[in-house]
Protein backbone atom coordinates (compact mmCIF):
# COMPACT_ATOMS: atom_id res chain seq x y z
CA UNK A 1 0.00 0.00 0.00
CA UNK A 2 1.48 3.32 -1.08
CA UNK A 3 0.79 6.55 0.78
CA UNK A 4 1.13 9.70 -1.29
CA UNK A 5 -0.17 13.20 -0.68
CA UNK A 6 -3.27 13.90 -2.72
CA UNK A 7 -5.26 16.90 -3.59
CA UNK A 8 -8.77 15.95 -3.76
CA UNK A 9 -9.75 19.26 -5.01
CA UNK A 10 -12.70 17.20 -5.06
CA UNK A 11 -11.03 14.13 -5.65
CA UNK A 12 -7.33 13.90 -5.61
CA UNK A 13 -3.96 14.98 -4.96
CA UNK A 14 -1.32 17.04 -6.35
CA UNK A 15 1.21 14.43 -6.93
CA UNK A 16 2.59 13.88 -10.34
CA UNK A 17 4.11 10.75 -11.65
CA UNK A 18 5.32 11.15 -15.19
CA UNK A 19 3.36 9.07 -17.64
CA UNK A 20 4.77 8.45 -21.04
CA UNK A 21 2.89 7.98 -24.25
CA UNK A 22 0.21 10.65 -24.21
CA UNK A 23 -0.47 10.08 -27.88
CA UNK A 24 0.58 13.60 -28.79
CA UNK A 25 -2.35 15.24 -27.04
CA UNK A 26 -1.93 18.49 -25.20
CA UNK A 27 -1.61 18.36 -21.40
CA UNK A 28 -5.27 19.20 -20.81
CA UNK A 29 -6.50 16.58 -23.25
CA UNK A 30 -9.62 16.68 -25.38
CA UNK A 31 -12.80 18.35 -24.23
CA UNK A 32 -11.33 20.47 -21.44
CA UNK A 33 -11.88 24.18 -21.41
CA UNK A 34 -11.02 26.92 -18.97
CA UNK A 35 -9.06 26.88 -15.74
CA UNK A 36 -11.61 24.80 -13.86
CA UNK A 37 -11.44 21.85 -16.24
CA UNK A 38 -15.07 22.10 -17.26
CA UNK A 39 -15.82 19.69 -20.03
CA UNK A 40 -17.07 20.22 -23.52
CA UNK A 41 -17.00 16.60 -24.65
CA UNK A 42 -14.58 13.69 -24.41
CA UNK A 43 -13.15 10.98 -26.62
CA UNK A 44 -14.65 8.20 -24.47
CA UNK A 45 -18.12 7.81 -23.11
CA UNK A 46 -18.76 8.74 -19.50
CA UNK A 47 -22.18 8.88 -17.88
CA UNK A 48 -23.38 12.29 -16.79
CA UNK A 49 -25.48 13.97 -14.16
CA UNK A 50 -28.24 11.83 -12.71
CA UNK A 51 -26.40 8.57 -13.38
CA UNK A 52 -23.44 9.57 -11.20
CA UNK A 53 -22.77 8.19 -7.71
CA UNK A 54 -22.71 10.66 -4.82
CA UNK A 55 -19.67 9.80 -2.66
CA UNK A 56 -19.89 12.89 -0.47
CA UNK A 57 -21.63 10.86 2.26
CA UNK A 58 -18.87 8.25 2.45
CA UNK A 59 -17.11 10.07 5.29
CA UNK A 60 -13.56 11.42 5.43
CA UNK A 61 -12.42 9.20 2.53
CA UNK A 62 -13.88 7.13 -0.30
CA UNK A 63 -12.58 4.36 -2.57
CA UNK A 64 -12.72 3.85 -6.32
CA UNK A 65 -11.45 0.79 -8.17
CA UNK A 66 -9.68 0.38 -11.47
CA UNK A 67 -10.82 -2.97 -12.82
CA UNK A 68 -11.48 -4.52 -16.21
CA UNK A 69 -10.18 -1.29 -17.79
CA UNK A 70 -12.89 0.79 -16.10
CA UNK A 71 -13.18 3.27 -13.24
CA UNK A 72 -15.66 1.92 -10.68
CA UNK A 73 -17.65 4.06 -10.28
CA UNK A 74 -16.90 5.92 -13.50
CA UNK A 75 -19.06 8.91 -12.68
CA UNK A 76 -19.19 10.40 -9.20
CA UNK A 77 -19.39 13.46 -7.00
CA UNK A 78 -16.89 13.99 -4.17
CA UNK A 79 -16.04 16.76 -1.75
CA UNK A 80 -12.73 18.62 -1.69
CA UNK A 81 -12.54 17.77 2.00
CA UNK A 82 -12.46 13.99 1.41
CA UNK A 83 -9.45 11.74 0.99
CA UNK A 84 -9.32 9.10 -1.73
CA UNK A 85 -8.12 5.54 -2.15
CA UNK A 86 -7.67 4.27 -5.70
CA UNK A 87 -7.30 0.48 -5.95
CA UNK A 88 -5.86 -1.06 -9.13
CA UNK A 89 -7.53 -4.49 -9.18
CA UNK A 90 -6.12 -5.31 -12.63
CA UNK A 91 -2.88 -7.02 -13.58
CA UNK A 92 -1.81 -4.04 -15.70
CA UNK A 93 -0.62 -0.48 -15.02
CA UNK A 94 -3.36 2.14 -14.86
CA UNK A 95 -3.33 5.91 -14.57
CA UNK A 96 -5.62 8.39 -12.83
CA UNK A 97 -5.51 11.75 -14.60
CA UNK A 98 -7.91 14.57 -13.86
CA UNK A 99 -7.84 16.59 -17.07
CA UNK A 100 -7.27 20.31 -16.74
CA UNK A 101 -5.36 19.83 -13.46
CA UNK A 102 -1.92 18.64 -12.38
CA UNK A 103 -3.37 15.40 -10.96
CA UNK A 104 -1.62 12.59 -12.81
CA UNK A 105 -0.98 9.37 -10.89
CA UNK A 106 0.18 5.93 -12.05
CA UNK A 107 -1.11 2.99 -10.01
CA UNK A 108 0.85 -0.26 -10.55
CA UNK A 109 -0.97 -3.60 -10.91
CA UNK A 110 -2.44 -4.82 -7.61
CA UNK A 111 -1.40 -1.62 -5.80
CA UNK A 112 -3.35 1.27 -4.34
CA UNK A 113 -2.95 5.01 -4.03
CA UNK A 114 -3.99 6.76 -0.81
CA UNK A 115 -4.37 10.48 -0.72
CA UNK A 116 -5.26 13.03 1.88
CA UNK A 117 -7.62 15.91 1.09
CA UNK A 118 -6.16 19.29 0.24
CA UNK A 119 -9.12 21.57 -0.33
CA UNK A 120 -8.54 24.60 -2.53
CA UNK A 121 -6.08 23.09 -4.98
CA UNK A 122 -8.72 22.11 -7.54
CA UNK A 123 -11.67 24.42 -8.09
CA UNK A 124 -15.18 23.01 -7.69
CA UNK A 125 -16.60 21.90 -11.02
CA UNK A 126 -16.93 19.10 -13.54
CA UNK A 127 -13.79 17.22 -14.67
CA UNK A 128 -12.96 14.44 -17.09
CA UNK A 129 -11.08 11.50 -15.58
CA UNK A 130 -8.92 9.32 -17.84
CA UNK A 131 -6.43 6.49 -17.78
CA UNK A 132 -3.87 7.80 -20.25
CA UNK A 133 -2.81 4.26 -21.10
CA UNK A 134 -6.27 3.06 -22.06
CA UNK A 135 -7.88 5.89 -24.04
CA UNK A 136 -10.36 6.33 -25.50
CA UNK A 137 -12.27 3.68 -23.52
CA UNK A 138 -11.18 4.25 -19.92
CA UNK A 139 -12.89 7.56 -19.17
CA UNK A 140 -14.91 8.89 -16.26
CA UNK A 141 -16.45 12.03 -14.88
CA UNK A 142 -15.98 13.72 -11.51
CA UNK A 143 -17.93 16.57 -10.03
CA UNK A 144 -15.89 18.26 -7.33
CA UNK A 145 -17.83 19.98 -4.59
CA UNK A 146 -16.58 22.64 -2.18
Amino acid sequence: MRKLPIVLGAVLAMTATACGGDGGQDADGPGVTGATGATGGTEGTAPTGANCVDLTGEGVAFTIRLEKNEFVPNCFTASASQGITIVNADAILHNFTLQGTSIDVDIPPGDEFNGEPIAGVVDPGLYVLVCKYHLPGMVGEITVGA
